[in-house]
């Protein structure tokens, strides 16, 4: 296996090993790596849906609440206009 710090490539080169064991070595180094990339991008992923729902969920509240002053506005604007100005 690599060595912190060392590449892939350069632990390959400097060790002893025949193309089989080193094929095994970096198929398995290449897997952790792919697989350390797969389960951040997973958290990732499960961090925006939290983000994505919750802001869907700031939507529908701030268009209810626009929608309820619309209709206050409105409601006001109608009993003005029945008793005519003050």
């Amino acid at each position: 296996m690599a060595k912190r710090g060392q590449t892939v490539m350069s632990n390959l080169f400097s060790t002893g090993m025949s193309n089989r064991e080193i094929n095994l070595e970096l198929a398995v180094e290449m897997l952790r790596k792919l697989q350390a990339v797969l389960e951040d991008t997973l958290l990732k992923n499960i961090t925006f849906k939290e983000s994505v729902d919750t802001l869907g969920e700031e939507i529908a509240r701030l268009s209810r609440e626009n929608r309820d002053l619309k209709l206050k506005v409105v409601a006001l604007e109608t009993g003005n206009l029945l008793t005519g100005p003050p």
